[in-house]
């Protein structure tokens, strides 16, 4: 006889640093040394890890959390600020499959039919726990044929952005079965400038795909300044907008971009992933400060065989880099948003065109409104995560 999967990991899609629970029973539990097996496995097949659970003794239950086995199909890495146009997403989605039986016996065996979960798939997201218990997919990952209720993968619909800045948006580009004539997929992305459409089409065509599939869009002012000439001389208070649209016409939820204001000081953009396994980032515009912090390992050195001097020599030591930033007054939306960058496993400064994985220095975040504090600014320590030696 077959398990019985009674509730899983939530859907289709499931943000893969919560917890990644199945329920199962099964109707041979009066069996010898009864336990349930579960076997996760990439989309190829190929087993990643085989986990065993005894039933529960009050309900006969088997429980398992596949969670940091399908972890390992996720790898996030830096997204390249040269980007153009669309790259596939990958690294920060993955499918997965799990197939669940049982052993039983004097000697216990694997025996008995095996149910399958299939068709599903994790991203690199986390969510809180009143998030998770209500997660229902829509409107980010898309299940049904139509296409104007997707968003893109993240929290904020309009941004700041500024001359030479970098920007992406992730979006969920396909059904998670084979694409059908009564299906929609991601076919291009419209940018929208002073009355002017831009066209930058998928390729290659996600027309006929049999599986999950994200897309990431580059458009920030530095990415898109190749092909929309005309960014080059927007000022403060112009804004464009971005749209995906479908194979039917249909087009997601816009999202919209606004010029900021001369920038006075050097800036430094914080590019992280966020709830959603999308990349967002937010640029700090006000004094930010650079400082090192350097650790030294001494011994007491002799200055002959009789020690009539005794000093300290180093032999080894490291320092790293901190950077104090400091942003420009928030919105009430900026400051519920940017906790995703506080609480982000992946985060990465950008000094001087090139992208340096950092660590947030930071076990507190306030949340602040216009309407109990006025005017407020974000101070924040970002350290450069790794460390340079002395000796």
């Amino acid at each position: 006889m077959s398990i019985s999967v009674l509730s899983g990991s939530p859907l289709v899609a499931t943000p893969v640093y919560n917890k990644m629970l199945y329920k199962v029973s099964g109707s041979l539990i009066a069996q010898p040394n009864y336990r349930y097996v579960c076997d996760v496995k990439n989309p190829a097949g190929t087993t990643l890890a085989r986990l065993k659970c005894d039933k529960l003794p009050t309900t006969n239950f088997g429980f398992f959390d596949v969670q940091k086995v399908v972890e390992t199909l996720i790898a996030p890495t830096a997204p390249s600020l040269t980007q153009t146009g669309f790259v596939d997403h990958s690294g920060f989605y993955s499918g997965y499959r799990l197939d669940f039986t049982q052993e039983y016996g004097n000697t216990p065996v694997v025996t008995g039919a095996t149910t399958t979960v299939s068709g599903v798939m994790a991203f690199a997201g986390n969510f809180e726990q009143l998030e998770l218990a209500d997660w229902s997919l829509s409107p980010y990952f898309r299940i049904g044929s139509s296409f104007n209720s997707v968003r893109p993968l993240t929290t904020p619909t309009a941004f700041t952005v500024y001359h030479g800045g970098s920007k992406f948006l992730a979006i969920n580009g396909t059904k998670y079965t084979t694409v059908s004539a009564n299906d929609t997929w991601l076919v291009s992305a419209q940018v929208t400038y002073k009355g002017v459409d831009y066209n930058f089409a998928v390729s290659p065509s996600l027309s006929g795909t049999t599986d999950y599939n994200i897309q990431r869009f580059a458009c920030g002012p530095a990415n898109l300044s190749g092909t929309i000439s005309a960014l080059s001389g927007a000022v403060e208070g112009d804004s464009y907008t971005v749209q995906f649209l479908g194979n039917a016409g249909l087009g997601s939820v816009q999202t919209t971009f606004t010029f900021g204001p001369c920038e006075r000081f050097d800036s430094i953009p914080v590019h992280f992933v966020n709830k959603y396994g999308g990349i967002d980032s937010y640029t700090f515009t006000m004094k930010n400060r650079k400082r090192a912090n350097i650790q030294r390992e001494v011994f007491g050195y002799n200055s002959d065989v009789y020690a009539t001097t005794t000093y300290n020599k180093v032999w080894a030591g490291s320092f790293d880099f901190v950077y104090a930033l400091n942003s420009d007054w928030l919105t009430d939306a900026e400051s519920e948003w940017l906790i995703e960058m506080v609480r982000s496993g992946y985060v990465w400064l950008e000094l001087n065109g090139q992208l340096v994985e950092a660590v947030v220095n930071a076990n507190q975040y306030q949340f602040v409104t216009r309407r109990n504090d006025r005017l407020t600014q974000l101070q924040i320590e970002v350290a450069v995560a790794y460390d340079n030696s002395i000796l």
